[in-house]
């Protein structure tokens, strides 16, 4: 009777299933705006879990470094420790955020206002630089001397002063957009202090929920997921900044030495997009290209031969030893991890997705080695037998 209970319990149970995927894919727009309604009411939630991931990393270094026993600030009392550890890493955060506005943003402001205003100009350098060499002859050249700045500059103001009706209908909405998202950021910055302040209560809490709902084997197996999951994902945050900002000093540096210019601009923009793995630096590659290219045609030559070497120095000796090795994955399997999170999410998924295929890599490789070591095999000493043969 048991037998029959637990079959009838697992029939009923795929019925309804098979039911609820029905009903969502029969009212799919119903679903997608409950879901997005549903995103948008947890956003501050989500940004805080962000948040506190990012900072969680440094907060722990500091905490092991500053207040372990033994260490300078060992014998301080426990409830003091996590909050000055947080502290100190939110003033960190803090001045690295005014640096870079300091900084950086100046010198962006400083480089669009040239380049708006110096466009004729290097139009005419590319025009020159054209009729200097074998273009001047390809269809390339004909479409360039057709351009008319002061066409488009006439056909821009007149852009500008025709929608700017409209443009001002819609400004209450962008505002309120905007101010809705820095109250969502500013509730997830105090969530983010919450979940750092209390983290190993609210995980116990988290486990607690899990064990009691599902069946032993499953909830121990959500927790060991849930746990490589989050050190894959901090590994990867780790080693992709090192990477990021070595290569963007080795920039820095290889521009001053040759004079380049927009050395500090060029740098920043190819460490920024050089956060999305592999592809990212290319597209750093173009921008800085189009800017110095503008400036001087003949330097962009060698910008591109100092990115191809330093993109072989970084490919090779850096990215290898610091992304590769913190997030366990080939080559291969990176390249896969860009490939498909980039055509699904586009450049969240770009970076997303390379963690999360290291995760999917060690549970494969651990299912495969538990399928082989139930089956008895030993595949190293077959493949060396049948080399022997």
């Amino acid at each position: 009777m048991q037998i029959k209970t637990s079959r009838m319990k697992k029939a009923m149970f795929l019925i309804l299933y098979a039911i609820l995927i029905w009903w969502i894919f029969d009212n799919f727009k119903f679903v997608a705006k409950g879901f997005i309604l549903f995103l948008g009411l947890i956003s501050p939630f989500i940004i805080g879990l962000v948040i506190a991931f990012i900072l969680n990393k440094p907060m722990t270094f500091t905490e092991k470094k500053l207040f372990d026993k033994g260490k300078i600030f060992g014998k301080l009392k426990d409830k003091y420790k996590r909050p000055i550890s947080l502290s100190i890493t939110m003033l960190l955060v803090l001045i690295v955020i005014t640096l870079l506005f300091v900084l950086v943003i100046p010198n962006f402001i400083l480089a669009g206002s040239e380049l708006a205003a110096n466009i004729p100009r290097y139009w005419e350098n590319i025009q020159n630089y054209i009729n200097n060499t074998s273009i001047k002859y390809s269809a390339i050249n004909d479409l360039v001397q057709q351009v008319d700045f002061n066409k488009i500059t006439d056909s821009f103001y007149s852009f500008v002063s025709g929608g700017f009706t409209n443009w001002f209908g819609s400004i209450f909405t962008v505002f309120t957009s905007i101010i809705g998202g820095l109250v969502s950021l500013g509730f997830g910055f105090v969530f983010a202090i919450y979940f750092l302040l209390q983290k190993e209560t609210l995980m116990n809490g988290i486990k607690k929920l899990i064990y009691a709902v599902f069946p032993l084997n499953v909830a121990r197996r959500i927790c060991y997921i849930g746990t490589i999951t989050g050190n894959s994902f901090s590994k990867f945050l780790v080693g992709q900044t090192i990477d990021v900002l070595s290569l963007g000093t080795l920039f820095l540096i290889s521009m001053l030495i040759f004079k380049f210019p927009y050395p500090l601009m060029v740098s920043i923009i190819i460490s920024i997009t050089a956060f999305i793995p592999i592809v990212g630096s290319f597209i750093g590659l173009i921008i800085g290209t189009f800017l110095i290219f503008a400036e001087n045609p003949n330097m962009a030559v060698y910008f591109v031969l100092l990115f191809l070497v330093l993109q072989q120095i970084e490919g090779n000796l850096i990215y290898p030893k610091v992304v590769g090795k913190a997030s366990g994955l080939s080559p291969v399997w990176i390249l896969a991890a860009v490939a498909l999170g980039g055509g699904l999410m586009g450049i969240v998924g770009i970076i997303l997705f390379v963690p999360l295929f290291a995760v999917i890599q060690k549970l494969l490789s651990e299912y495969i080695e538990h399928r082989l070591k139930d089956k008895d095999i030993d595949i190293d000493v077959d493949i060396v037998e049948s080399k022997s043969k």
